[in-house]
């Protein structure tokens, strides 16, 4: 459910941006992100509260956030979001003013950058699989509803079609963490809840104080508690 009212929620934000996102002003939109900001700090402090494994999933999140930055999984998503952005974008010129105009490609792919390779899907989708709680996923879709009212307004109508996108790459993380709940323990799902409650919040402060926490880095540590409960 979590998944789809993402879903439906890009397809109204890109609706809203195409027919009357350009009269939106600058301190609205900043305004709403603002609480949207607020309001991802709370919910992710919301799934920390009840746990009292804090030392253990602190150890999860420094081990988690140490692979994740010799790897260095936020660059190789920025890096992939580069690529997919050289490989789908085709500006229009109009031959008449040499102006680059809206661009089909270039809002489907902008957005599709956008909403996937955020940590915030993947955490979200694998919350609501192991836990069947739709929580961050329904912050995430009010998040890109209101995004997708700004790059609507900017790139076109190619925006609402990174739904589909978006609903198979999140689908695919749900059903990955659907398939392995029966082999997890409750103390297993509730540390996973715990750890993506922490990045929920981190995504939060980057949004509300313009901050940039590698929360990509960081989504290793979502895996620990899963390979130690099946393979240890």
């Amino acid at each position: 459910m979590g998944n789809l009212i993402n879903f439906l929620a890009i397809i109204l934000g890109s609706l809203i941006g195409f027919f009357i996102g350009h009269k939106f002003k600058n301190e609205m939109k900043d305004l709403i992100m603002e609480c949207v900001g607020l309001f991802i700090i709370v919910a992710g402090l919301k799934s920390t509260i009840n746990s009292n494994r804090d030392i253990i999933v602190l150890i999860y999140l420094i081990i988690g956030s140490i692979i994740g930055q010799i790897i260095d999984i936020d660059l190789k998503l920025k890096n992939l979001g580069l690529f997919l952005e050289k490989k789908l974008n085709f500006a229009i010129k109009n031959p008449e003013t040499n102006d680059t105009e809206k661009s089909f490609a270039k809002g489907f792919s902008t957005a599709t950058i956008l909403f996937c390779t955020g940590a915030m899907a993947i955490v979200g989708a694998i919350n609501s699989g192991l836990t069947g709680d739709d929580t961050t996923l329904k912050i995430k879709a009010i998040l890109d509803g209101v995004i997708s009212i700004v790059i609507t307004s900017l790139y076109g109508i190619g925006v609402m079609f990174s739904a589909v996108s978006v609903f198979i790459y999140q689908g695919f993380f749900y059903l990955f963490a659907n398939y392995l709940k029966p082999y997890l323990n409750e103390k297993t799902i509730s540390d996973i809840n715990f750890l993506g409650g922490i990045m929920v919040m981190a995504i939060g402060v980057n949004l509300l104080l313009k901050k940039e926490i590698k929360i990509a880095n960081m989504l290793p540590a979502l895996f620990i508690p899963i390979i130690l409960e099946i393979f240890i």
